[in-house]
């Protein structure tokens, strides 16, 4: 792959960032990251959220890579460009779920009828989704979930639970996997459907965090009633529908912009910050630690282009995507350590005129965990790259002892 950019392309990202960086000055108090621009819960931030959706829908941003005959512009590194300026700028308005993830998967894989319904409501930004996906019993071992959809007549009825679903308070239609033949082979008795929010039978319950904020929830199914047209792929044949969508949730350039610029910031800081009388910029460690992270960062943005371009040309393999997941994931969590480190104290404030940078790095050390977890936990990634990109041997069952 060439990674120099086209003239076309550099006016392109330019474009992107300029409009982000605009959107930027107009978020309210409180959202310094992406991640609190998607955890926020007030009206000021909700509406805010919704500001920045109409605007990228209106230049038809939500829709970059599609093709053009559901309303596509541009190409899928313009995706790229666009997610990072995004990711850079902390900028809400890109529906993670239904712009990141259902629509790549459903233009790969769903019925032209699928197509027609769901897509433009996505590229327009009416549209939130939620991923009905982890349960109590079932997370990293995703098949193993228990939530039925039992097939009667033209409807399938849903009962059962799952848990952990982002967005789910504010999620118009949501998307997941049930399990449609309770006495079939396990991932090959599951079903990929589309489903109705309002829904009578559908209850969604709040988990929130420990700071009050919140993004999670459970949700409930009492005998929920979906059409049979709302299946994405075949009966039964969920799973391998789930893993096309599974390369999109993992491969986003979001999350390494939003390093790139906390790098800056903490940059700044050590320039303007002394510690007995010497700038933090100048104690040799601290340099020399920074410049890992920027190494390692840069690395990471070279490994979301080279996906992207995989993307393009129709090439990525599962692995692909759980090599720059396990990457960005770790290397954030490295950054919130070495932030505490250097902030000392102060890391740990978060509503004080002696917080930095507005108590971003308190948030960002209580949940740089969350992306070693999420989309599937990083130790679920790492057998994915050996077996599927390293062509390494399944381990055998271990010998019972006598």
């Amino acid at each position: 792959m060439d990674f120099r950019l086209t003239p076309e392309q550099e006016k392109r990202r330019k474009e992107f960032f300029a409009v982000c960086e605009e959107l930027e000055r107009k978020r309210p108090a409180g959202i310094y990251t992406l991640m609190d621009a998607f955890e926020t819960d007030t009206p000021e931030g909700i509406a805010y959220e919704e500001y920045c959706r109409k605007e990228f829908a209106k230049r038809g941003w939500l829709r970059l890579g599609w093709p053009a005959e559901y309303g596509g512009i541009g190409t899928m590194m313009d995706k790229v460009f666009f997610n990072e300026a995004t990711g850079y700028h902390g900028v809400p308005g890109v529906d993670v779920v239904g712009v990141g993830m259902l629509a790549p998967m459903l233009i790969h894989v769903a019925s032209e009828e699928i197509k027609r319904r769901f897509l433009p409501p996505i590229g327009n930004g009416e549209v939130l989704w939620c991923q009905l996906w982890s349960e109590p019993n079932a997370g990293s071992d995703l098949a193993n979930l228990s939530t039925t959809a039992i097939k009667k007549g033209n409807e399938y009825i849903i009962n059962g639970q799952k848990t952990w679903t982002s967005f789910a308070h504010r999620a118009h239609w949501g998307f997941g996997l049930f399990k449609t033949d309770p006495h079939g082979r396990k991932r090959h008795n599951l079903t990929f459907l589309l489903v109705d929010m309002k829904t009578p039978g559908i209850t969604v319950r709040p988990l929130y965090f420990f700071d009050g904020k919140h993004f999670y929830n459970e949700v409930f199914f009492d005998d929920v009633h979906v059409p049979a047209d709302n299946i994405v792929g075949e009966e039964n044949k969920g799973w391998q529908v789930a893993q096309t969508l599974a390369g999109f949730e993992r491969s986003s350039v979001g999350m390494v912009m939003t390093l790139q610029r906390q790098l800056e910031d903490l940059v700044k800081y050590c320039n303007q910050t002394r510690v007995g009388r010497q700038l933090l910029a100048r104690n040799q460690v601290i340099r020399n630690r920074l410049a890992e992270v920027a190494c390692e960062i840069e690395a990471a943005r070279t490994l979301a282009y080279h996906i992207a371009d995989l993307q393009d040309r129709n090439q990525m393999a599962l692995f692909d995507a759980s090599a720059i997941k396990v990457f960005s994931s770790e290397l954030w969590e490295r950054m919130a350590a070495l932030a505490a480190e250097i902030l000392g104290a102060y890391s740990q404030v978060k509503t004080s005129k002696w917080a930095p940078m507005g108590g971003a790095w308190e948030s960002n050390l209580n949940t740089c965990f969350i992306a070693s977890i999420a989309a599937g936990t990083n130790e679920i990634q790492k057998n994915v790259i050996a077996w599927f990109g390293l062509g390494m041997p399944r381990p055998s069952a271990p010998v019972p002892k006598a």
